[in-house]
């Protein structure tokens, strides 16, 4: 009788310029408990000039690294990591950001919790607060704590528009899961499977959003998608993108009408009534991103407007494969019934 081989984790770490963050976190991945799967750790560097390549080829020569000749966003680098960890056979995929600490039996947690629960397609821990003088998770994060706060709202439940939830239904459900309307890509498990099947990270988004649109691409496919309230990770937050900055300001407005305008399940009527509040607030200086001057808030809410007409294509194509998606798992009875019954053992 053939053994069954044990599962196959890729770990996925981007950097760009990060290297205060590598040896904490790179080591804390690389310290793992792997009782019943195997792990590949990845460094996929984006264009980094301060060492962090040589860094870490002398102090984790386990890591395999990948060097970008240019800065490709988070998603673009991710995209290099998971096509490489796909082709060396990962059964599943942990993006997770160098500005954490990962506890020793995080990543065997997640394995065992998706190995039971077939159903979930993308899981991640809670994120506490980093704190690099101590292994212990003491207190949530900012993200965190707005996480639980909006619970299992949709997307947008903080511009007050009604809009139902993206959380399945009770049967099936694994206990003590939270189906948040997306994990962040800081620390996100995803089976290989649904990378297949739904694709990678969308890179017209760069960086912000990408997460949260394969979150959704994976429940259209038929899978949940939640948060695991016994499993925490330490993250910083921010990393090297600090808030408020001009960098992240621009992408998040534009990436968030990107993502609006490819949600299948948002109306016309909807849609142009929550752009247009957005609109507003951006035209002010009150956008997502951080706050600024309403001549900051115009010029750039303008340069976001000609990004997306630039892209008015690209936004027509991506609505026509989400209905796709969305239709497929919405065809697909038998298998989701499959999904629903946990794993014995």
């Amino acid at each position: 009788m053939a053994s069954v081989r044990p599962p196959r984790v890729a770990t996925i770490t981007v950097g760009t310029n990060e290297i205060k963050w590598l040896d904490r976190g790179l080591g804390s991945l690389l310290d793992s408990d792997v009782t019943g799967f195997e792990l590949d750790v990845h460094y996929v560097d984006n264009a980094s000039s301060d060492g962090s390549v040589e860094h870490v080829e002398h102090e984790f020569p386990g890591v395999r690294i990948t060097r970008n000749s240019r800065n490709l966003g988070f998603t673009g680098a991710n995209n290099v990591g998971i096509r490489a960890a796909l082709a060396d056979g990962a059964d599943y995929v942990f993006l997770v950001n160098p500005d954490t600490w990962t506890p020793p039996d995080l990543i065997r947690g997640l394995v065992e919790f998706a190995e039971k629960w077939p159903q979930y397609g993308i899981i991640g821990p809670l994120q506490y607060r980093y704190d690099p003088a101590s292994t212990e998770l003491l207190e949530f994060n900012t993200w965190t704590h707005t996480a639980l706060w909006l619970g299992e709202q949709h997307t947008f439940a903080g511009d007050m528009l009604d809009h139902p939830s993206h959380a399945g239904g009770p049967e099936g459900r694994a206990p003590r899961t939270l189906e948040h309307s997306y994990v962040q890509g800081s620390a996100l498990f995803v089976r290989a499977e649904v990378l297949r099947e739904v694709g990678l990270l969308d890179e017209v988004f760069h960086t912000y959003y990408e997460e949260v649109d394969l979150c959704r691409r994976t429940r259209w496919a038929g899978w949940r998608v939640a948060l695991l309230l016994d499993l925490g990770i330490q993250h910083y937050g921010g990393g090297g993108t600090p808030g408020g900055s001009t960098y992240t300001r621009v992408n998040m407005r534009r990436n968030r009408y990107y993502y609006l305008f490819t949600d299948v399940d948002w109306g016309p009527f909807k849609t142009a009534r929550l752009a247009a509040r957005w609109f507003v607030s951006d035209l002010m200086g009150n956008g997502v991103g951080g706050r600024t001057t309403p001549a900051t808030g115009t010029r750039e809410t303008v340069e976001a407007v000609g990004w997306l007409a630039r892209r008015v294509p690209v936004i027509l194509d991506r609505r026509v494969r989400h209905r796709s998606l969305r239709a497929r798992g919405r065809r697909s009875p038998a298998v989701r019934a499959e999904r629903e019954r946990p794993v014995d053992g």
